[in-house]
């Protein structure tokens, strides 16, 4: 999605493309990728407006955030002026979105669970040795 260097630089994939890369992914044509992402933006803003969690798991949850009332100083005159309560959209990172942002991790992972099938220290007895499986 991005890709970072020393200049920090960045990558952004906009809807056009995105809309590209899942119709191939997909075997979709791009007039009903595009459908499905507009369809897909609507529910979610409609649900958190409503004050619903929509939550995709492993990718992330989004909702609707109360911000308190604050007191700040006034670039213009250097009073202080207070900003009135509002409500924001939150969106918290998944466990599986999070891990992909960091991909020395978890190539390191894939690659000690596929050669060991023995139980590691972060395994609890019933649980699974899956890849991609959270805490």
């Amino acid at each position: 999605m991005a890709a970072a260097s020393a200049e920090k630089t960045t990558t952004v994939v906009g809807k056009d493309e995105l809309i590209h890369q899942i119709a191939a992914r997909a075997g979709m044509n791009l007039k009903e990728t595009s459908k499905v992402i507009d369809a897909f933006t609507e529910v979610v803003r409609e649900d958190v407006s409503k004050g619903q969690e929509v939550r995709l798991m492993g990718f992330g949850t989004w909702n609707l955030r109360n911000v308190a009332p604050r007191k700040v100083k006034s670039i213009r005159g250097g009073n202080q002026i207070t900003i009135p309560a509002r409500k924001r959209v939150g969106f918290s990172v998944g466990a599986v979105l999070s891990q992909a942002a960091q991909p020395h991790k978890a190539k390191a992972s894939a690659s000690t669970s596929t050669s060991t099938s023995t139980s590691t220290s972060t395994n609890r007895p019933g649980m699974t040795n899956r890849p991609g499986a959270t805490r």
